[in-house]
């Protein structure tokens, strides 16, 4: 799709590696750690992580974002093109230490029973005492104030700027993500456009899918900063332990 192609460009201006997400992914994590990284992107946490000396499996949609992660790093992380639902299938005899699905990627799922589905599985292939770390949009913060937008990110030293709307489906359960990409180059203006349903995920379902799969010392925060999770937090960040 074109949007994707042309986002893939500038994935890194418009979503830079934070340092307060990779410290979340490192705590707990011990060296020579296997880890999954379940849409990767353009594979920003998957090369910090094997650069620090573990092994990692990273799975992306994105013929584009995949290249690009291979030219990062495609001597240090394992990098494949395939759905992240599938994991399985390209890392059939591989168990993790720690396992993550970061920037609201699970939601982009077709319903709730497939989300709590890839959970399970992402539980079954964990070794012992490893971790699962997803990131969603607070969507209980969305339903109840009708929130209609997101800030726009804007980087006008890079001519990039993402914008990012919500529809609130109440009967379906789901949020129409519009999202347009305006890139700005020697005074010419290219815009991107689309449009894709997420399921909206509220906290307590994302903790009772963790429950059922089995994962215990469930934590639960507003950011990668461990700040505490409320109805106006922007971000839902969740991990859980297999024991």
């Amino acid at each position: 799709m074109k949007f994707y192609k042309e986002l893939s460009k500038v994935y890194d201006i418009v979503f830079p590696k934070d340092d307060k997400t990779f410290k979340f992914l490192c705590k707990d994590l011990k060296g020579n750690s296997k880890v999954l990284d379940l849409a990767c992107g353009t594979g920003n946490y998957s090369v910090a992580l094997a650069l620090r000396g573990h092994r990692v499996d990273a799975i992306d949609l994105g013929v584009e974002m995949i290249e690009l992660a291979k030219s990062k790093g495609g001597l240090y992380a394992n990098f494949v093109v395939g759905d992240m639902t599938k994991f399985k299938e390209h890392f059939p005899m591989e168990r993790y230490d720690l396992a993550f699905c970061i920037g609201n990627s699970v939601v982009h799922l077709k319903s709730k029973e497939k989300i709590e589905e890839f959970i399970k599985n992402i539980y079954e292939a964990l070794n012992d005492e490893g971790i699962l770390v997803v990131q969603i949009v607070n969507y209980d913060r969305i339903i109840k104030y009708d929130v209609k937008s997101l800030p726009t990110i804007d980087r006008p030293e890079k001519g990039v700027k993402f914008v990012r709307n919500y529809n609130y489906k109440e009967d379906e359960e789901k949020v129409e993500f519009q999202t347009e990409l305006i890139i700005s180059k020697n005074d010419i203006e290219d815009r991107f456009e689309n449009s894709v349903d997420l399921i909206a995920l509220k906290k307590d379902e994302l903790l009772s899918m963790f429950e059922k799969s089995g994962f215990k010392d469930i934590e639960v925060y507003g950011d990668f900063g461990e700040e505490e999770f409320n109805e106006t937090s922007f971000s839902l960040v969740m991990r859980g332990f297999k024991r």
